[in-house]
């Protein structure tokens, strides 16, 4: 079984995710694999060709804040990145939950905005109060802006909600969590 795992920035998708791996399943997280992607020669070549050194840090990897500042603001330039980008994930993707013997989970914090759904044996989502997202965000380091920015790049939560055959609600403590998840594995068939 593959099970799509979604929900809003800062809501604890990958806090979820450490969850199902901890009960067995192979977590595959989508933001990991477009990171390496996006570390590739070739896509550090074509970021570097449309907007020169300046994407790029001292190290020669792409500079994530740099780019993020840059699409979250131009639609044209978000296009361009996942264009570049979601094909290779896509694919990558596909190979990490070949293994038929195992349940696996996917973590994918746009899967219903680039319309991924499709493969899944059904869809989670991980949501949390508003308050509870902000306070999250900040604590990681994002400024109040960024986080508006990203929150309104994303589809609304609500809206994943109501899409969503099962959703974890996060806003306590990650025992919470845990339990839910364990109540939501025990229910499933066996690999």
């Amino acid at each position: 079984m593959v099970i799509g795992l979604t929900g809003g920035i800062g809501c604890g998708k990958s806090a979820a995710a450490a969850c199902f791996g901890e009960l067995g399943f192979q977590v595959v997280d989508a933001d990991q694999l477009a990171r390496q992607v996006l570390e590739s020669a070739e896509v550090v070549a074509k970021l570097r060709a449309r907007w020169g050194d300046a994407c790029v840090g001292a190290d020669g990897r792409p500079d994530r804040r740099w780019i993020a500042a840059k699409v979250f603001v131009d639609p044209v330039e978000l296009a361009f990145l996942e264009g570049l980008t979601h094909p290779e994930v896509a694919r990558l993707r596909r190979l990490a939950v070949a293994d038929p013997s195992r349940h696996h989970v996917v973590e994918i914090p746009l899967l219903f905005e680039r319309n991924l759904t499709e493969g899944f044996a059904l869809i989670a989502c991980v949501a949390c109060s508003e308050d509870v997202r902000r306070t999250r965000l900040l604590k990681r380091g994002l400024e109040a802006e960024e986080i508006s920015r990203r929150i309104n790049s994303q589809m609304p939560l609500s809206e994943k909600v109501k899409r969503s055959d099962v959703v974890f609600w996060n806003d306590g403590e990650p025992s919470a969590l845990r339990e839910q998840v364990q109540a939501f594995v025990r229910r499933l068939p066996a690999p």
